[in-house]
């Protein structure tokens, strides 16, 4: 072996060593942040039934550093629920009722399904009486009163033109098919014309894609979030609808971060989550509805969806989220998916949950801003 050969030996010998002691530093730190991290067992797996009353469980206990003085922490209370509080009543066909905040109501996997096998030709329905009507480039917009507000139709476009700086990738049937937009002036018009109950702050249909909503503080992030399911849920086939922690993850991503519209509850459930509370990722990904689940919970299972699909997003530049989303739909694990999507180290759930829970309280993988 001449002096060549082994001055190369030499070398990739030194490299593959101080990668080596660099990769032990690494995990080594991520190791010892770890260890602080409390997470909860999935409050969800139980199948559901009819029961007398609604089960509660109890939330995870979040990681909260002890107060100056040795007062132990209190975890926030919870806001009582107001009559107006997000809820979900199941009716006939895929029809919704969209409520206010703190609550957001779930997609079942029957709603998805339906939205692929309405893509066919159509025509626009009729105004209702004491409505004007106004077709915009994506959009059906129908308002109560005598004409369709500059400002309405307006809105509703940017507010597409800010989704689809995501999700253009995932609905390209936007350029020619459009969305109902049914937007009323009081709860009191919106009730008698959708026949909804008067806790109601919307209803959505995502297979006739027709989002009925009516003036509030709320309905645009209404309108945001409900668009996000239309959009993004019609990307998976009837056979294989979209994960719920990803339909809804992208749902609030989208509400708070193009929707200007951020839940109330999510800061809050953000810091718990940055404390040590939370699920594991592989029962969070496995969570089919959210029957029998208190309303901590639930509130802390979408803070989480959102937070692990932000992270996603915000990963790696280019077309990875869309990669991993695409081999979801093709009926791929998830951790197969991640791995094609995101490459070394994220072959597995564990892997995607250390590197989360470590960007979490650090910003150091994805850059988000803290």
């Amino acid at each position: 072996m001449d002096i060549l050969s082994k001055l190369r030996i030499l070398f990739w010998g030194l490299v593959i060593g101080i990668w080596g002691l660099f990769m032990y530093q690494y995990m080594n730190e991520d190791m010892s942040i770890l260890k602080r991290f409390t997470i909860g067992k999935n409050p969800f797996s139980a199948k559901a039934g009819p029961r007398p009353a609604l089960k509660r469980y109890p939330i995870p206990a979040p990681f909260i550093q002890p107060q100056p003085g040795g007062a132990a922490p209190q975890r926030p209370a919870s806001p009582a629920q107001p009559e107006s509080s997000l809820g979900l009543i199941r009716n006939e066909g895929d029809i919704k009722d969209i409520v206010s905040t703190p609550l957001i109501p779930e997609h079942s996997a029957d709603e998805k399904t339906v939205i692929a096998k309405a893509m066919g030709e159509e025509s626009y329905p009729k105004a209702p009486g004491g409505f004007a009507m106004k077709v915009t480039e994506h959009f059906v917009v129908y308002e109560e009163g005598p004409e369709v507000s500059q400002e309405l139709y307006e809105t509703m476009e940017s507010l597409h033109g800010n989704i689809m700086l995501d999700l253009v990738a995932f609905s390209p049937w936007t350029r020619d098919k459009k969305v109902y937009i049914y937007y009323l002036q009081t709860g009191e018009s919106f009730r008698r014309l959708t026949g909804r109950p008067a806790w109601s702050g919307g209803t959505a249909s995502l297979s006739e894609r027709k989002i009925y909503v009516y003036k509030s503080d709320e309905a645009f992030g209404i309108l945001a979030h409900e668009l996000t399911h239309i959009y993004f849920d019609s990307f998976f086939p009837a056979s294989n609808p979209s994960p719920l922690w990803l339909s809804e993850g992208i749902a609030t991503y989208i509400q708070s971060e193009r929707g200007f519209s951020t839940p109330n509850w999510l800061a809050q459930n953000l810091k718990l989550l940055e404390g040590g509370s939370g699920f594991k990722l592989a029962d969070l990904v496995r969570i089919e509805n959210m029957h029998g689940a208190d309303e901590d919970n639930v509130r802390l299972w979408y803070a989480q969806s959102y937070s692990v699909v932000r992270f996603l997003m915000k990963l790696k530049a280019g077309n990875a989220f869309y990669i991993f989303c695409k081999s979801l739909r093709e009926g791929k694990p998830a951790h197969q998916a991640l791995f094609q999507a995101y490459g070394v180290p994220y072959n597995k759930l564990i892997s995607l949950e250390y590197a989360w829970r470590y960007d979490l309280k650090t910003g150091k993988i994805s850059g988000v801003n803290r």
